[in-house]
């Protein structure tokens, strides 16, 4: 996602500003979808599992 949203917004005219977008993006965004990651497969899983074994 993070290097679509830098082609969206930046395009590829300037690979170098191009580059330091889609780094930028992808740091800020990851400690959010491990959070997320972290919170589905420790909670919301078993959850479900249960959900379905019943």
């Amino acid at each position: 996602m993070a290097f679509v949203t830098a082609t969206n917004n930046i395009g590829y005219a300037d690979m170098r500003v191009f580059v330091t977008g889609w780094a930028e993006g992808l740091l800020a965004a990851l400690p959010i979808g491990l959070t997320i990651m972290l919170i589905m497969s420790v909670t919301v899983k078993p959850k479900i599992e249960r959900f379905l074994k019943s």
